[in-house]
């Protein structure tokens, strides 16, 4: 018979697991909003729903007086004042690796530094690192 060993690195990373716990903590106030899904599973997204949480895609369909969850690849900087502009309270569970990136990324750019972006184009965490550029 195999024997199947885990890693004890296995599950989620740091910053996943604290997104987690930032909704799940948000959601015993009641329902609440994220920006995208909060992270790349779909069965935690879904047991988060099963709890109340909404998920949105973009900062227009946050609802004014609600609480809205930055997922943990985080988002620009523009989208978090659209949110607030909205009159909701962001709650920001992005992963503080992903934070420090983006404070790497706005200074270099005040800096007049050019900032080479190297990811997918489309993922959720390069689109938030590339609305901290200054030419964003």
């Amino acid at each position: 018979m195999s024997k199947i060993i885990l890693a004890k690195s296995a599950g989620f990373c740091f910053g996943v697991s604290r997104s987690v716990k930032i909704a799940e903590q948000e959601l015993k106030s009641g329902k609440c909003f994220s920006l995208g899904p909060l992270i790349h599973n779909e069965s935690v997204v879904r047991n988060l729903e099963n709890q109340g949480l909404l998920v949105i895609n973009s900062p227009e369909e946050a609802v004014p007086g609600s609480r809205v969850i930055i997922r943990a690849h985080g988002v620009s900087e523009s989208e978090i004042e659209s949110i607030k502009n909205k009159g909701a309270k962001v709650i920001d569970a992005t992963c503080p690796y992903v934070k420090k990136i983006h404070e790497i990324v706005e200074e270099a750019s005040k800096l007049g530094k050019h900032v080479i972006i190297i990811g997918e184009k489309e993922h959720p965490e390069v689109n938030g690192i590339y609305g901290r550029c200054n030419s964003a």
